[in-house]
């Protein structure tokens, strides 16, 4: 059985830890899996399979896995200040060699892999693709790609020669392996894809445990996600203040929370769109939310590929989301849904579409309850990836 270490900055909630706990599932019993976590923080570490062997650290990249809420001693506070603002200052180019003179090697693992991208050169964030090349002496290492790498800030020369020294990069949709090869195309050989992993069952269940029951008369149109920029929630609020009375066909439910819920609230308050659109907060369980409602919303301006698309088609949802960089692949040539213009008035338009034409929505739903909701395609392609023949790997 071949032995694993997987490295991941902590367990907040979002989509790489989903993601990573999806994973975890359903490869169990067949690696050796050892999870390194930066820091053992987060509401999804209480997700994790029991059997889960958790490895934790205490060098400077702990700093790493830390949130502000995370911090509780004043030693960790200071500490995590001046890394961060190293990082600010110096770039991670400059200070990772210098965290990781602060970390022993490790030993014993067959494939090392780094779960969580970098973003850009200042931001404290990361840190795992340079302790996987750095601090393991594995004979193959892997990094995964969660994410649209042009968007997020990704796209620099030093994550360029970190990607390439590499046995195998790990895109979770074509379209975020694509994203990446327009900006790497000489690492073409090593890049496969791995979509993401579900935990299928525990998602009917859940929305089983919480049924949500919507009144008549209405179409019912759900978002779930976390409040930041990126998601773009506030555009479609925007998007329903522009369908003036055909707003009243439909009500619109925001699940989540985050750093712009207060400006969302000011937009539904300044667009008189109290009655239409309801924000109902974070949710631990928000999937009686998914099955109920007769559409899921992406409104983002930038994704990777979103867990809440297959979450949703597998409780029979169809899906509305704007172009980005895996809405198609995931979204129109699986036959679930509509993509729409990445913009305010392109989720306008999307809306007013189906507002009209109500009968389209039906038509999808069926399509959508007639989909295969499983991990067979996952499974097939972490296998091939873990399998691969072993490959030279550079070190920085």
């Amino acid at each position: 059985m071949k032995k694993l270490l997987i490295v991941n900055n902590n367990m907040h909630i979002g989509g790489v830890q989903r993601s990573l706990v999806s994973l975890l599932w359903n490869i169990r019993g067949q690696y050796d899996v050892t999870l390194l976590l930066f820091s053992p923080s987060g509401d999804c570490l209480s997700e994790l399979p029991p059997e889960t062997k958790l490895l934790t650290i205490g060098s400077a990249y702990r700093y790493l896995g830390m949130t502000k809420y995370d911090v509780k001693t004043i030693s960790d506070k200071l500490g995590r200040a001046f890394w961060a603002g190293l990082f600010r200052l110096l770039g991670r180019k400059r200070v990772m060699p210098l965290m990781s003179l602060t970390q022993k090697k490790l030993t014993g693992y067959d494939i090392a892999i780094s779960y969580l991208h970098d973003a850009a050169e200042t931001l404290f964030y990361g840190g795992c693709n340079h302790f996987v090349l750095n601090q393991t002496d594995a004979s193959r290492k892997i990094a995964f790609l969660h994410c649209d790498y042009v968007a997020c800030g990704a796209n620099t020369p030093q994550n360029a020669v970190l990607y390439a020294k590499f046995d195998g990069i790990a895109a979770c949709s074509q379209g975020c392996a694509d994203r990446f090869l327009s900006v790497n195309s000489q690492l073409l050989h090593k890049v496969r894809v791995v979509t993401n992993f579900h935990r299928f069952d525990k998602i009917r269940t859940e929305a089983d445990a919480s049924p949500i029951t919507f009144p008549d008369g209405k179409i019912h149109i759900v978002t779930v996600a976390r409040l930041g920029k990126e998601k773009s929630v506030d555009r479609a609020v925007k998007a329903i203040a522009q369908l003036g009375d055909l707003a009243k066909q439909m009500h619109y439910y925001i699940v989540g929370d985050g750093i712009e819920r207060d400006n969302i609230l000011r937009d539904i308050e300044r667009y008189g769109l109290a009655e239409t659109v309801s924000l109902c907060g974070e949710l631990s369980n928000p999937y009686g939310y998914l099955r109920a409602a007769d559409l899921l919303l992406i409104p983002s301006y930038s994704e990777a590929a979103p867990l809440v698309i297959d979450e949703a088609v597998s409780l029979g949802t169809p899906v509305l989301s704007t172009e980005t960089s895996s809405a198609r692949e995931m979204i129109t040539d699986r036959g679930l849904g509509w993509v729409c213009e990445n913009s305010v008035n392109g989720i306008a338009e999307g809306l007013r579409c189906l507002l009209t034409n109500p009968d389209e929505i039906s038509k999808w739903r069926e399509a959508v309850l007639a989909y295969p909701s499983d991990n067979t395609k996952a499974m097939a392609q972490f296998r091939s990836l873990i399998d691969e023949s072993s490959m030279h790997v550079l070190s920085l």
